[in-house]
């Protein structure tokens, strides 16, 4: 079976396609407002997995891309996320397609974009002969992109070995970490499923929740509320916010991320400066205050996942999974090899049951009643009760 057909429909087709446009350089911003059936317009290099996951979970009909999905540095596997829900997309539209304004109802035919009769556009299907050819041209190229994330390690630790290795810079924060499990979220449309996965371990362990950014609210919808929260505030819940006993303003870029929001809200905030990605931020706390175990949900761990993205912040997290070391668990892995832990309370009941259940078993039959009082006898004699 060929890749084309084992990723199903064919992202190239020669039906128009109507739909809303949603459009956003930001796809964290685009994904609130995309809706099933709507054509969401991006400007993304090289899309990959989790962007891809997060458009695809809102099941557009289309989705055009200002730039190249795969430009052919590494094999990125956003694409593919698409083809394999069946939503087809033009590829290399242009800068101008930005410039639809959000909400006008679009049409795409073949490689162009229109506006009722108007043409906007004009990009190039990436059909799945495409993709695998792109794919293939990619992976001989990943050695490249491989010594240029190298690189990158080199330059973060010379810049922030002080933050890495020795704590220093980190927030401070009001919650006892100390030999306790903490689970880590942050973003992705897949770490509430995985969360789905744990659930035997969240109640049993009722880890110290750290959730970066808006996982906050995804978390607190399914009744795990977050002690810290970490990054970027400004969309975060209030209800999300208040929960937390502190909130860590953080942006790598050095943006204010939320602090006006967080000091009108009342809520308890510090920030933080370090120009790692915030998920990054929450492990180095996590590890830095001594959590016995850290469980992360929805961060990177494959190789092709520190290749994508800023290779800048994937060096960071590359980094700083290592200097967690022994400590790190990703949540997939957890859910493959934790199993259900009793109690001596429930043991101990669970015999007391058990007990109860024979002696009402032995006391309603004749037989059993003899056994009994025989049993009791011999007991009696042994003990020199009788």
């Amino acid at each position: 079976m060929s890749k084309s057909s084992r990723r199903g429909a064919s992202t190239g087709s020669d039906s128009p396609l109507n739909g809303t446009a949603r459009v956003d350089h930001s796809i964290v911003s685009l994904t609130r407002r995309l809706r099933r059936g709507d054509i969401a317009v991006i400007d993304v290099l090289d899309l990959d997995e989790r962007t891809a996951s997060q458009i695809a979970a809102c099941r557009p009909s289309a989705v055009v891309n200002a730039q190249e999905s795969i430009s052919g540095r590494y094999p990125n596997g956003g694409p593919t996320v698409l083809a394999e829900a069946s939503i087809p997309v033009i590829d290399r539209a242009g800068a101008d397609v930005m410039n639809i304004r959000d909400g006008s109802r679009i049409r795409i035919e073949g490689d162009a974009i229109l506006r009722g009769d108007t043409l906007v556009a004009t990009g190039v299907q990436l059909t799945d002969e495409a993709l695998d050819s792109a794919l293939e041209d990619a992976a001989q190229n990943m050695h490249v992109q491989l010594s240029a994330f190298t690189a990158n390690a080199m330059d973060y630790v010379e810049r922030d070995a002080a933050l890495l290795l020795d704590a220093r810079g980190l927030p401070p924060v009001d919650v006892d970490l100390e030999g306790r499990h903490v689970l880590v979220i942050t973003g992705g449309t897949l770490f509430a499923e995985q969360l789905g996965d744990i659930r035997t371990y969240l109640r049993e362990r009722k880890p110290v929740i750290i959730a970066v950014g808006d996982a906050a609210d995804v978390a607190i919808e399914h009744a795990y509320a977050a002690k810290i929260i970490i990054g970027n505030v400004e969309s975060v819940s209030e209800r999300a916010m208040r929960a937390a006993s502190t909130v860590v303003v953080h942006d790598p870029s050095g943006a204010d991320a939320g602090m006006t929001r967080a000091d009108a809200l009342g809520v308890s905030r510090t920030t933080s400066d370090a120009g790692i990605a915030s998920s990054d931020l929450a492990v180095l706390l996590a590890h830095a205050q001594g959590a016995a175990v850290i469980v992360t949900v929805g961060m990177e761990s494959r190789l092709i996942d520190f290749l994508q993205g800023s290779n800048e912040l994937n060096a960071g997290t590359f980094l700083t999974r290592l200097q967690a070391g022994g400590t790190l668990i990703d949540a997939r892995t957890l859910a493959q090899v934790y199993r259900h832990r009793y109690s001596w309370g429930t043991i101990f009941g669970l015999l007391v049951a058990g007990f109860a259940a024979l002696g009402i078993a032995l006391a309603a039959t004749p037989g059993g009643r003899a056994w009994a009082s025989s049993a009791w006898a011999s007991v009696s004699v042994w003990l020199g009760l009788s």
